[in-house]
């Protein structure tokens, strides 16, 4: 499997680290036995980025030998949002700016989901004008929640209207629950209340109506939609049992989710198996969250591979889907 576009895939600039260890951001920090730095919200681990964290050039070698062509980076979780504003919209504006120009520099083989100063939507929208339409960027990146608050909620409004209105892909991407309570030991906030914060936030935009008053808006949700395909019948069976599950809706809610794409991020090839019967091979893109994950990329790509797709379908998902959604030639 060759040419595939990577479109889950993070760095973080030094700049970010160090917000993020400063006192004041809002976030504590450890350093791991292996020398990961693990950062926290709430008490409840949001990260676990490696250090030092791997050059381009070694990122752009181990993408050779995957057989990706292309990748997407974003920072993760828990992004900019909890960083005090005085903070967090300088630096917003700089990481745009050194990842636009790492992405530059890659001829190609690089873009990027440009980070936003959320909560502040003002200055979003600002910064929408100032970096939308240079040519490494292919979207924006949100989390879950921003800052505990949840992505329908109206004040964000003005910024799906924005996102709406040029057809823009919004990559979201796990944090920590708006409550940590129950997930601050054994690292399950990451370990596996991430994907249970995926699938939340997918029914709040779906009940919300946000998904049905935002059309143009083109979702991108990461680790196979969290636990969406293995829910999907819950989701109407709810609407039907409770008025306010479809008061904003038109259509079922499983319509709403036929139009979502999911990336692959999985190593678990049943639960793909699952994704794959439950949506079309259409609403996927093919996903590796590195650095994140021990093995580099190639496992996610043998995962893929194993899934049992056709020919034609495993090229979609590889990078016909990815391409088309995010203009990749």
């Amino acid at each position: 499997m060759t040419g595939l576009i990577d479109v889950h895939s993070h760095h973080y600039p030094d700049s970010y680290l160090e917000a993020c260890l400063s006192a004041g951001s809002g976030l504590d920090h450890y350093f791991r036995d292996d020398g990961r730095l693990v950062v926290l919200q709430d008490g409840a681990v949001s990260a676990a980025v490696p250090q030092p964290l791997p050059d381009m050039n070694h990122r752009l070698g181990m993408m050779d030998d995957a057989g990706i062509t292309t990748q997407v980076l974003s920072i993760s979780a828990p992004n900019v949002f909890r960083l005090p504003a005085g903070v967090r919209v300088p630096l917003t504006r700089d990481l745009n700016d050194e990842l636009t120009g790492i992405t530059d520099a890659s001829e190609g083989r690089l873009k990027l989901f440009a980070n936003l100063p959320l909560p502040d939507v003002d200055e979003s929208l600002t910064e929408l004008d100032r970096v939308l339409g240079r040519p490494g960027i292919v979207g924006v990146m949100l989390c879950t929640t921003i800052d505990r608050i949840p992505l329908d909620d109206e004040r964000f409004a003005p910024l799906w209207q924005e996102l709406d209105r040029r057809g823009e892909v919004a990559f979201v991407h796990p944090t920590t629950p708006c409550c940590t309570d129950g997930v601050q030991e054994f690292a399950l906030s990451l370990a596996l209340d991430f994907l249970a914060e995926t699938t939340n936030a997918i029914g709040r935009l779906v009940y919300s109506g946000t998904l049905e008053r935002y059309p143009g808006i083109r979702w991108i949700f990461s680790h196979l939609g969290g636990t969406t395909p293995f829910l999907i019948h819950r989701f109407d069976n709810y609407a039907n049992q409770f008025p306010e599950c479809r008061e904003n809706l038109t259509k079922k809610p499983s319509d709403y989710l036929r139009a979502l794409t999911f990336d692959t991020v999985s190593t678990h090839v049943e639960a793909m198996k699952c994704a794959f019967a439950t949506f079309d091979p259409g609403q996927f893109v093919f996903g590796t969250d590195y650095p994140h994950v021990p093995g580099g990329l190639q496992i996610f790509v043998d995962t893929l591979k194993a899934a049992g797709l056709s020919a034609d379908d495993e090229a979609r998902v590889g990078r016909g889907n990815a391409a088309d959604l995010l203009g990749i030639n």
